[in-house]
């Protein structure tokens, strides 16, 4: 794998967790803190991508397709919000 350098803005309270990470000995440098933060958050993140990328492709299937389902009883729905 080869490593490519970015420069990054993070927030303060990023920042001081970087710092806590460093003072704990979890990690031995900025860089080495910001990739375990990177890492551990990226199972989190690929969930959402692959989630929005369903969402997409069931929007863009709507769109050429057309919606799947016509005359839903949504009466329920209604009765609900005037109650």
């Amino acid at each position: 794998m080869v490593n490519v350098v970015i420069t990054i803005k993070v927030n303060e309270g990023i920042a001081k967790l970087i710092e806590k990470m460093i003072e704990l000995g979890i990690a031995k440098s900025k860089n080495e803190a910001v990739n375990l933060l990177i890492e551990y958050g990226r199972v989190e993140i690929e969930k959402k991508i692959r989630e929005q990328e369903e969402v997409m492709k069931l929007v863009d299937e709507w769109f050429k397709n057309g919606f799947p389902y016509k005359k839903l009883d949504t009466s329920d729905l209604r009765e609900e919000r005037y109650e």
